[in-house]
């Protein structure tokens, strides 16, 4: 059975099988197991009702967008709930169009006492037809605002269905450090927000080709009453695919354990929307899923690009403003880690600056990392010009819950033996006086016990930035009279 992702902030649990991994402070997706649905006496099926209200719980939201829908009477009351073990868990409030659902849910004590909502641990959440068929894609997240006492629940891309009346099944299986069982079942009809969007065609002139070599298609744009979006086609050349398959080559041997592949789908497009001032319209890829459905193999796929809805009373620009690509690019140092006690190693080469801070044994950075043993650590600095990631992802076995794979990095002592990145954080500082991107990193292995004599830190592959700048005026949907 598909099933959502959904995280909750400041905690992250791991995809099932091999799963990549950022290193850093990040929070990451995950993969919701198929739990069954409990069936306890409590448990609640309640209908909303479609009414515009002056309060609402999303009063407290800081999405302008969300509170305008409100305004214009797309909320639902709901106020469904379910007690276990002396605690409550009720949805109050849903606001739900055809990119995102939002729930507003509150947990209280038996002394009706509200416990923070990031307590609550989720077994469960998905969007099904009435008949119980999960409606496929959907993805969720948690945002936690005003006052502490609210939840937002949010659905993003709520799948592609014909169907307009929905059910929304959200569990709980722990608050704080209490098991139980908290099921709900919550009603959405999306006919009346439906209604109120509409999706306008682009002009198919308007497709562009970037100096590497992806060809851009603008599809159509969609309104809804929370946000707007458009849907793009993308794929390569032929020139540019054989240029890929070069690159690949290219690092072919020379990453540590990673079977070298041909990176078609590593990239990303970066826009911004603007009105006829330059003003810039709010960026909505956080709050909305943005999904990609691949064509083909070889990077040709349909993607989207979601923001605030825009005013009829202006005219507004789509700007696609870079792309960012993952490809070739060498950066080595060599030290020994005895020398960090004078003054920092660093490399000025080909433009390009790196330089090793230190070398200690830490705490983990990451979640995956075994806790009870210290971590080598090795902090450094670079100066790089168009770079803005170094490759760092790692692969880790769910069975074993082992480290079996890194990207872009090798660490290696003088003796050839070769350490596993293991976790560590990636910071973006800023820029330099030469313009360069001023980036700082810890990298961390579990694997070194000891400080070697002499150690090489090798990287293989970076996230490249192209700055660009096609323009394409945005069709506006006509007032209805």
């Amino acid at each position: 059975m598909d099933q959502p992702t959904f995280v909750m902030p400041d905690q992250a649990v791991a995809y099932k099988r091999k799963r990549s991994r950022l290193l850093g402070s990040l929070v990451f997706p995950v993969s919701i197991s198929c739990v069954l649905l409990l069936t306890i006496s409590v448990s609640s099926y309640v209908s909303p009702t479609f009414v515009a209200y002056v309060k609402s719980l999303f009063d407290g939201s800081s999405d302008k967008e969300l509170q305008y829908a409100v305004q214009e009477g797309f909320s639902q009351k709901v106020n469904a709930s379910v007690t276990d073990q002396g605690y409550t868990l009720e949805i109050k409030e849903i606001l739900a169009d055809p990119m995102r659902i939002v729930a507003v849910y509150s947990i209280k004590d038996q002394q009706n006492n509200f416990i923070h909502p990031d307590k609550l641990h989720i077994s469960k959440v998905e969007v099904t037809d009435l008949k119980g068929n999960v409606i496929k894609e959907t993805t969720t997240y948690g945002v936690n605002k005003r006052e502490e006492n609210y939840g937002y629940l949010t659905l993003k891309n709520p799948g592609e269905t014909e169907e307009q009346k929905l059910l929304l099944q959200f569990e709980g299986n722990q608050i704080d450090s209490v098991k139980g069982n908290w099921p709900l079942k919550v009603p959405i009809d999306l006919e009346k927000s439906i209604t109120a969007s509409k999706m306008l065609p682009m002009n198919k002139t308007y497709t562009y080709t970037t100096p590497q070599g992806l060809q851009i298609n603008l599809n159509s744009v969609m309104y809804s009453l929370t946000a707007a979006r458009v849907e793009y086609e993308t794929k390569w050349t032929e020139e540019a695919k054989k240029r890929l398959v070069q690159e690949s080559k290219q690092v072919k041997g020379r990453i540590a354990s990673a079977a070298p592949y041909v990176r078609y789908d590593d990239y990303k497009l970066n826009f911004h929307v603007e009105n006829e001032k330059g003003e810039k319209v709010k960026d909505l890829t956080w709050e909305l899923d943005t999904p990609r459905k691949a064509v083909d193999e070889y990077g040709h796929s349909i993607r989207k690009y979601g923001f605030a809805p825009l005013s009829p009373d202006h005219q507004y620009t789509l700007v696609l403003d870079s792309l960012v690509k993952t490809e070739p690019y060498k950066l080595d140092i060599s030290f020994e880690p005895k020398q960090l006690a004078d003054k920092p190693v660093r490399v000025d080469k080909d433009g390009k600056t790196i330089e090793i801070k230190s070398v200690t044994f830490d705490k983990p950075q990451n979640e995956a990392s075994p806790k009870d043993e210290k971590h080598a650590t090795i902090t450094l600095e670079a100066y790089l010009k168009d770079i803005v990631q170094i490759t760092d992802r790692i692969l880790v076995d769910d069975d074993t819950d082992k480290i079996i794979n890194h990207f872009g990095w090798t660490i290696k002592d003088e003796k050839g033996k070769i350490y596993n990145v293991t976790g560590g954080d990636f910071k973006m500082i800023g820029k330099d006086e030469q313009g360069r991107n001023h980036i700082r990193m810890k990298l961390q292995s579990y694997e070194m016990k000891e400080l070697p004599q002499k150690l090489s830190l090798t990287s293989e592959l970076a996230e490249k930035s192209y700055d660009l700048d096609w323009r394409v005026p945005l069709p506006m949907p006509k007032e209805d009279k």
